[in-house]
């Protein structure tokens, strides 16, 4: 299946304008809306988490996995604008992101490596990023601050232009399905949406996964919605998943 081009990206493209130069200026504007935003949201202002890895930008990234927001409950400290280039420090330092506490990242990437398929968690081939960019230990306790819904839906529509019109996957996995998927899907709307229970048979065995799994097409990208991994811990259930998202991969790099 391939993943075609928005109008917006064509045009993009036809101008022989580069996606650096596009992402540079959604950075500018991301940038700006969270210095004159994040300062005033409660008391303390809102600590700021917009990316975990590195952008790709030098090809269609086979996978973007999509947090709601960073479980990060700190007050304002500033922009860090590097990480928008850069990534999450802590996420690049040598095996951390293999053991605690990123269970939200080697837990799926085991299970990916038990479906002998790691390919789309290799270095230059994915994007890990938040819907929303400012942090808490809870997302009641972000909803809670006042007068915050419109920071919200303003992060929101950054992510939707960030994704669906300058990286443009080939695949988005939403980790959490009430928490992210639910939620991007109240409010953009995706299309074909179906919910099941996959199963997969291995050496003669059916395992059924006990996990709902949501899927959809954001303006035309498969989005996929799996359990929160850190809240996941059955290997079943894992390795059902592994092979169901080792299916829906290979099938987006395979062109009709």
């Amino acid at each position: 299946m391939e993943t075609k081009l928005t109008e917006v990206q064509r045009r993009v493209f036809e101008a022989g304008v580069k996606p650096q130069i596009c992402y540079q200026r959604w950075v500018d504007e991301v940038c700006a809306f969270l210095k004159t935003t994040a300062p005033y949201l409660g008391e303390g202002g809102r600590h700021c988490s917009v990316f975990q890895s590195k952008p790709v930008l030098d090809k269609q990234p086979d996978i973007l996995f999509l947090g709601y927001n960073a479980n990060e409950d700190y007050s304002y400290a500033g922009i860090e604008r590097k990480r928008f280039w850069e990534g999450n420090p802590s996420f690049y330092e040598e095996g951390a992101r293999y053991k605690d506490p990123w269970k939200v990242w080697y837990r799926p990437y085991n299970a990916m490596k038990f479906a002998n398929y790691t390919k789309p968690m290799e270095d230059g081939n994915f994007v890990f990023m938040n819907a929303v960019y400012f942090g808490s230990s809870k997302i009641r306790q972000l909803e809670r601050i006042p007068d915050i819904q419109p920071a919200i839906d303003k992060c929101l529509e950054f992510t939707r232009e960030v994704v669906t019109d300058i990286f443009r996957p080939k695949v988005i996995v939403c980790f959490s399905i009430p928490d992210c998927f639910d939620r991007l899907n109240m409010k953009f709307k995706f299309d074909a949406v179906v919910s099941f229970s996959p199963s997969h048979t291995i050496n003669g065995k059916t395992y059924q996964c006990k996990q709902v799994i949501r899927m959809g097409l954001w303006e035309g990208i498969p989005i996929i919605g799996i359990p929160h991994p850190s809240g996941l811990h059955n290997q079943d259930d894992w390795g059902v998943i592994a092979h169901v998202l080792k299916t829906i991969f290979i099938s987006s790099n395979t062109k009709e």
